[in-house]
């Protein structure tokens, strides 16, 4: 049924409930992992206390964090994992994943790590659901779903 899953995750506690759904989904039906973690550019620091240079490099070590998790607990489950960081808008840049590599399900946190972007900038997991034309699994911090096709 799915041959290629995409993981989007943030480390929120909602990416990590979504990262033992989507590993689980991958095991069950012997599908490739692709989990992918997504430096925000939409927010800048223009203040010169913040180095733009010294955050990025910053949510990059995050984000390899980030991966090495998912990596562990795919390995503990013998799950094939692609990971990767990309750098851009979330939303965009899990649409185009998404097309460029013929993902078949996305599994996302119902929620990231900042309410404050969120409020500002749109949920991810809303654009998702409305933009994508591949069925995206919603996984609250208790780990429940929700799934739209």
């Amino acid at each position: 049924m799915y041959s290629d899953i995409l993981l989007a995750t943030d480390g929120s506690e909602c990416a990590r409930a979504a990262t033992s759904h989507a590993v689980d989904l991958a095991a069950t039906y012997g599908a490739t992992l692709h989990a992918l973690y997504v430096i925000e550019t939409r927010i800048g620091y223009d203040s010169g206390v913040v180095d733009p240079e010294t955050i990025e490099d910053d949510l990059r070590s995050e984000g390899e964090s980030v991966l090495e998790a998912v990596d562990d607990e795919s390995r503990s489950r013998d799950v094939t994992l692609v990971d990767r960081i990309r750098k851009g808008v979330p939303e965009r840049e899990i649409a185009d994943y998404v097309e460029r590599e013929g993902i078949d399900i996305v599994v996302v946190g119902t929620r990231g790590k900042s309410a404050f972007k969120t409020i500002l900038l749109g949920s991810t997991s809303e654009a998702l659901v409305r933009d994508l034309s591949v069925p995206v699994v919603l996984v609250s911090e208790d780990g429940e779903t929700g799934a739209d096709t």
